[in-house]
């Protein structure tokens, strides 16, 4: 039996061709789905924690977001110009309805600090421990951004404790360096 050239040349035709597309075609798109498959299962799992980021992200902007408010309120609490007059007017009336005596009452003059204006003021009162604490906490909630730069305290007797304050009155925009 003699198997004419053109059956086994059409045998190994048929054989060949497949096995040439899958060397040509399939192999290496094969080889490159599982790259890619691999790939995305590496990138899954360095997302593992990616809720606690994302928590960690919200947290982070919630807190952001509070700052700036605060950043805003702020602001919002500098005048234009120092006005001292109604704020030591109104810092004096609460000292003596604290029961403290206003021994006396200075300003500095203004000078810049960096982005803001300041009028240092000195504010000398004798009383209790505790108008001068209430005075301090009058001070805060007033509605004029001010910083308590200096408290010297003197005990006088067993009840009374003189007080030095300086606070800086921030107002106006200053020169930036």
């Amino acid at each position: 039996m003699k198997i004419p050239t053109k059956y086994f040349s059409l045998i190994l035709l048929l054989i060949c061709v497949p096995v040439s597309a899958w060397a040509i075609a399939y192999r290496p798109t094969n080889d490159a789905v599982r790259f890619v498959a691999e790939e995305i299962k590496d990138r899954t799992s360095k997302l593992e924690n990616y809720d606690e980021i994302n928590s960690q992200y919200r947290k982070m902007k919630m807190i952001a977001d509070a700052i700036q408010k605060a950043n805003k309120k702020a602001c919002a609490r500098i005048p234009e110009f120092h006005t001292a007059d109604q704020w030591l007017e109104s810092a004096s009336n609460a000292a003596l309805s604290f029961g403290l005596i206003v021994q006396a009452v200075t300003t500095s003059g203004e000078r810049d600090e960096g982005e803001y204006k300041v009028l240092p003021v000195d504010f000398n009162v004798s009383g209790s421990f505790s108008s001068v604490y209430k005075l301090l906490q009058h001070l805060e909630k007033m509605s004029r951004l001010s910083r308590v730069e200096t408290l010297t305290l003197h005990r006088l007797d067993d009840e009374t404790v003189e007080a030095r304050l300086v606070i800086h009155l921030v107002f106006g925009k200053g020169d930036e360096k």
